[in-house]
């Protein structure tokens, strides 16, 4: 029989479920961004094809695509974040019953879940739905109604089919608050109250007791040198991107002195400028491009210092688990370990999935809407533009493919990074870094 003396944490298996549900949650996160990400760019290309594309084939396409871009980033978005309050809401339920699954299995009580495990376990998630929900209910609702108002005034079998559609995707939208809040929260409780049969308040209390504040070797952390390059790749990011905001009023100056200073610019009619004045203007927009390649690469050096890092990070845990009688690693180095996150490599692929499954839809609706009257707008794509709108479906389903594929990868990285944290955590039982501590 086991001592409850003996009683320690443990970061148990908690199966394929958990470990899909987390990473999903985290690409739909970062694809998010992705969005937002576009949506910038897509905001901003009116004055880069003005200056550099003006009156041509390309300057239309890429105006047309970027035009297009917002309704991808708009119709995803919202079943991004939905499905991200969904997967939020499943957590508990999912935590619960793979701990649930652990007391079957005959894990003993002294093998005490890690705190994030359990608080996961035993905490309700059905709020992580809801906020968005409501946030989204009272937007689209408000659109709703704009839009009833607008159909009345010309009743056709379009305004009938929009007004229909709209009211069942509010329904569904609501719908889900009551599903995540009764059913999820009753799915939960089923597993969750079995939980402190087998780890007692005791249990838990007597593991929390062995937990390092802030012991530790002195010996520095791993990757010093990774870090201040990181450091400095940050600031190069920082005054590009300060650089490409100043460039870019300038040219607004410059080149549009009667553009807008609202919250929704306007750039209205370009200024009619001197030779000195279109150098300068082509000098700006030069710089702005540089620079922006500049934010871009140091962007891309942080993310290889960020994976060299986690590789030096894990080498050096590693090495000191293999050491018996080792002093034990920094207290932040291990405690960053238990925190749970993907590759940095993976949230930038769930990034531009994101963002290129946008750019799918926009190719998509430039050949949905070009021929019809009310979109006249659209009917300015040229040729190769129509010729490559239809593999906008394909480029939608292949971004959510290797999304999905990330998600997989990810799992499986989590799982084996699980076997590491429950080594660490039983050697030196430390909680995880404040910006992820509800994350396990």
């Amino acid at each position: 029989m086991q001592n409850i003396a003996d009683s320690r944490w443990r970061v148990l298996p908690v199966g394929r479920a958990v470990t899909l549900q987390r990473t999903a949650m985290e690409a739909l996160f970062y694809g998010l961004i992705g969005l937002l990400g576009l949506f910038g760019v897509a905001v901003i290309s009116g004055l880069v094809v003005e200056e550099l594309f003006a009156e041509s084939e390309a300057g239309t396409t890429i105006d047309l695509v970027s035009r297009a871009s917002l309704v991808g980033v708009l119709v995803l978005g919202v079943i991004g974040l939905l499905l991200l309050g969904l997967l939020g809401s499943l957590e508990g339920p999912l935590m619960a019953r793979a701990l649930a699954a652990a007391v079957r299995r005959g894990t003993p009580a002294t093998e005490v879940p890690f705190p994030t495990q359990w608080k996961a376990a035993r905490e309700s998630s059905a709020t992580a739905y809801k906020g968005i929900a409501i946030a989204m209910l009272a937007i689209l609702g408000l659109l709703y109604v704009i839009a009833v108002f607008a159909m009345l005034e010309s009743v056709d079998v379009v305004g009938l089919a929009v007004v229909g559609g709209g009211a069942v995707l509010l329904a569904a939208i609501w719908a889900g608050i009551p599903l995540t809040g009764k059913v999820f929260t009753r799915w939960q409780r089923g597993f969750a109250d079995e939980l402190p049969e087998r780890w007692t308040q005791p249990h838990r209390i007597i593991a929390a007791g062995r937990e390092l504040t802030e012991a530790g070797s002195s010996a520095p952390l791993p990757g010093r040198g990774v870090r201040m390059l990181s450091n400095a790749l940050a600031t190069v990011a920082v005054l590009a991107t300060m650089a490409w905001f100043v460039a870019f009023q300038l040219v607004v100056a410059v080149a549009y002195p009667d553009a807008t200073r609202t919250a929704s610019r306007q750039l209205g009619e370009r200024a009619e400028l001197d030779p000195a004045g279109e150098r300068l203007v082509d000098l700006l927009t030069m710089a702005e491009g540089i620079v922006a390649a500049i934010g871009v690469l140091a962007f891309a050096g942080m993310v290889g210092c960020a994976i060299i890092l986690r590789r030096l990070e894990h080498r050096e845990l590693r090495r000191a688990l293999g050491d018996p009688t080792g002093a034990s690693p920094q207290h932040a180095l291990l405690s960053r370990a238990m925190s749970r996150t993907s590759l940095p490599v993976l949230k930038v692929v769930f990034a531009l999935a994101g963002a290129t499954a946008a750019l799918g839809v926009a190719l998509w609706f430039v050949d949905l809407v070009a021929e019809l009257p009310d979109w006249d707008f659209y009917a300015a794509a040229g040729p190769q533009l129509r010729a490559a709108a239809p593999l906008g479906p394909w480029i939608l389903l292949g971004a959510l493919g290797l999304m999905g594929l990330g998600i997989v990868v990810g799992s499986l990285l989590d799982a084996r990074d699980r076997i590491l944290r429950d080594e660490l955590v039983q050697r030196w039982p430390v909680r995880p870094a404040e910006p992820s501590e509800g994350s396990e």
